[in-house]
């Protein structure tokens, strides 16, 4: 994608937050399908999140597990995605429970999906809307 001015803008940075290693890998495989531009990160922090997040380069879409594996002052998927709603991320919200995702689109993330839904074609839509988001808040945030 090429903002107006004809100069490439960053690609699209994927923050795996809260994820295990085999998840990680697993996440970056199925995603890098879908949005072979990416650029995958592993957070597994809440200073390291707060760090990505603070001028990112940038789009940014944020894959956050439910249960949260690392150091979080919670360990909930959506208490994180709640507290960081402000945030220049798209927030999407990885679980196979509907109530779960019901529960993070309430407080403003977008479609996410399961680990068993991983390479349905619904999730590449999800994960392309997801992008597209990401695009349209940075491209706000440069002005454009």
């Amino acid at each position: 994608m090429t903002t107006t001015d004809s100069t490439p803008s960053p690609a699209t940075t994927v923050l795996l937050v809260g994820h295990c290693t085999p998840d990680n890998w697993m996440l970056r495989t199925a995603v890098a399908r879908v949005l072979p531009d990416a650029v995958f990160e592993s957070v597994n922090d809440e200073e390291s999140l707060k760090e990505r997040l603070r001028a990112p380069a940038g789009s940014v879409v944020m894959l956050v597990n439910r249960l949260l594996d690392g150091r979080f002052p919670h360990a909930d998927g959506i208490r994180l995605l709640e507290h960081h709603a402000s945030s220049p991320a798209v927030g999407m919200l990885i679980s196979n429970l509907a109530d779960a995702q019901d529960s993070a689109r309430g407080i403003g993330a977008v479609d996410g999906f399961g680990k068993t839904a991983l390479n349905d074609d619904e999730t590449a839509v999800r994960l392309r809307n997801a992008d597209a988001a990401a695009q349209r808040i940075r491209a706000e945030g440069d002005g454009s």
